[in-house]
């Protein structure tokens, strides 16, 4: 098969199954939408890219390592600890600290930004769902040379999907109807979060 007709018959796939995951609801969506509570307006932004870097990461590093080696229990578990401790941690910051009221100045801070980016970036990059996803992806069409396509390719779809998402949430009507909801909102997220958390170990222990 040329390289003309070798890119489609893996992109094509790509697109079609991986545009479903991205749009569905689940802990990326989640991190955003923290994002938008606890630092508004660039820290939403960020958390947006973040996600977008740390899919396209995954699926670089999926593709690796079914290149190589399958990920094993050790990997696969190690992954699930990272991203379940990442959950809960931003779900015990968002519900017992003082993020995301309007009178707490610390909301504007530059690093609450840089935490944005970095809770994002880890969120996607050890989401066991994803690593799946791309790990099964990888070994239905095995070859190195596609990963670094593959991952432009996610982190472009990541991008455009959860930038434009965190554009909206960006917007000063929604983030006054976010603020409006004052605790109910937060400790909404929260417990989704930590709802992740738990979901990701449940599948780890029962797989």
């Amino acid at each position: 098969m040329s390289d003309a007709d070798a890119w489609p018959a893996l992109l094509g796939p790509l697109l079609t199954a991986y545009a479903p995951v991205l749009a569905a609801p689940g802990p990326n969506l989640l991190v955003v939408l923290r994002a938008s509570v606890a630092a508004p307006g660039r820290g939403t932004l960020l958390a947006a890219l973040g996600v977008a870097c740390g899919a396209g990461l995954a699926a670089a590093l999926a593709g690796l390592g079914a290149s190589l080696v399958p990920a094993g229990p050790l990997v696969t578990g190690l992954g699930t600890v990272l991203f379940a401790a990442l959950m809960l941690r931003a779900a015990l910051r968002l519900a017992s600290g003082r993020a995301g009221l309007a009178d707490d100045p610390a909301r504007l801070a530059p690093g609450r930004d840089a935490g944005s980016f970095a809770l994002g970036l880890g969120a996607a990059l050890t989401n066991p769902v994803s690593l799946a996803f791309f790990g099964g992806f990888f070994l239905a069409h095995p070859g190195r040379a596609a990963v670094p396509v593959v991952g432009a390719v996610v982190f472009c779809m990541a991008a455009t999907w959860f930038g434009l998402v965190g554009l909206v949430l960006a917007r000063p009507a929604c983030r006054a109807r976010l603020a409006g909801g004052g605790r109910g909102v937060r400790y909404a997220l929260a417990a989704g979060l930590a709802g992740c958390a738990a979901l990701a170990v449940w599948r780890a222990l029962i797989g």
